[in-house]
Formats: C-alpha cells, sequence, structure tokens
C-alpha cells in the first residue's frame, strides 16, 4: 500500500499541472501496480477465450488506456494532500480490500482489491472509487459496446481507442 500511495503523489509530483502527464503517470503507474490481464480476462468474461492474442493484447491495451483516463479524472482534484492508509479487511474469497483515505478535508476513498500473487505478494485486481468498481464498470461498457458492435470486437476494440 506504501507503492501505491507514494505512486499516486508522484502523478501529481511530475506532471506539475499537466493534463496529458497525469494521463500518462496514471497510465505507467497502473501498469505497475494492477494485475491487467486478470482484470481484462474478468471484464470480457467468455469473450476472452474467443479473442485471439492480438485482439487480446489489443483489449487489454484499450481497457489500460480508459483505466489511465478514469485514474486522471479521480486526481484531477488532487493537490498533493495526504494519502492514508484508512483500512484493510478481508473478503470471503480471500481477496483484501485496502483502503486509502485521498486528503484531509472532503476526502476521497479510494479501495484497491488485492489478490495473493504467491511468495508474500499482492496484487491488485480492481480499483473502487466514488462507489465504482473498475470492473463492474468496464464490464457493463464491454457488454453494451459488443452488443452495439454486432459482436465484432475489431469493432470495439477500435471505438474503445478513440
Amino acid at each position: 500500500m506504501t507503492e501505491i500511495g507514494d505512486g499516486m503523489r508522484a502523478i501529481h509530483t511530475r506532471a506539475n499541472g499537466d493534463a496529458a502527464q497525469v494521463v500518462a503517470g496514471c497510465r505507467e503507474f497502473l501498469g505497475r501496480v494492477l494485475n491487467l490481464e486478470t482484470m481484462a480476462r474478468a471484464v470480457t468474461e467468455g469473450a476472452w477465450e474467443r479473442m485471439s492474442g492480438a485482439q487480446r493484447e489489443a483489449y487489454q491495451g484499450a481497457f489500460a488506456d480508459r483505466l489511465a483516463a478514469e485514474c486522471a479524472r479521480a486526481l484531477a482534484d488532487y493537490k498533493g494532500e495526504p494519502i492514508r492508509l484508512a483500512g484493510i479487511r478481508s473478503t470471503q474469497d480471500g481477496d483484501k480490500l485496502a483502503t486509502l483515505r485521498v486528503g484531509a478535508e472532503d476526502a476521497k476513498m479510494i479501495a484497491w482489491r488485492l489478490r495473493d500473487a504467491g511468495s508474500d505478494t499482492w496484487a491488485a485486481v480492481d480499483v473502487i472509487w466514488e462507489g465504482h468498481g473498475a470492473i463492474a464498470k468496464a464490464r457493463a461498457e464491454f457488454a453494451a459496446g459488443l452488443q452495439a458492435a454486432n459482436g465484432d470486437i475489431d469493432a470495439l476494440i477500435g471505438h474503445m481507442r478513440r
């Protein structure tokens, strides 16, 4: 959790108010702390098995870009306030939910779903902010997008990249 808090602070520091740098910083940070393949697979459910390797890679990249944009929106008002661990609790399935408090007054709460990755390490497999989980939101968007694209995964990926 220290790495996540430090990473969130570093995005703000390095970007120095530049919105494009915030998005780039979020993309790099999330690529380090999230298990993007596990998340992308969870979002696409059964469609993952029907995708080619190239489609999986393209979808995972588009999904990561979407997460980076969400991260940048979530951090838009962040001005370097304290980031503190609010608590950690275990879930029924063995994961842990670690919640960070961002800011002092009007603090935002961001929860990270952590899964045991072996060797005493944990990998983040979901992020929940303002009551919205990244996986649940992306799953709904994927289903709607795939339906709108008449089941054409390449068209869906193209739409996500725009």
